[in-house]
């Protein structure tokens, strides 16, 4: 099933929201960290 525009948006929000954290983090460890939490979130999205 696939998403409507508005969802869609919606989830690129959410992903924008994610990498500007990352950018706000004080250490690369921390951003890394951050990194490895989105790209775990999106590997589960994909599995369903």
């Amino acid at each position: 099933m696939g998403m409507t525009d508005l969802r869609f948006k919606s989830y690129l929000k959410q992903l924008i929201h994610a990498l500007e954290a990352a950018e706000s983090k004080d250490t690369k460890d921390a951003v890394l960290a951050e990194i490895a939490k989105l790209k775990q979130d999106l590997q589960e999205d994909l599995k369903g």
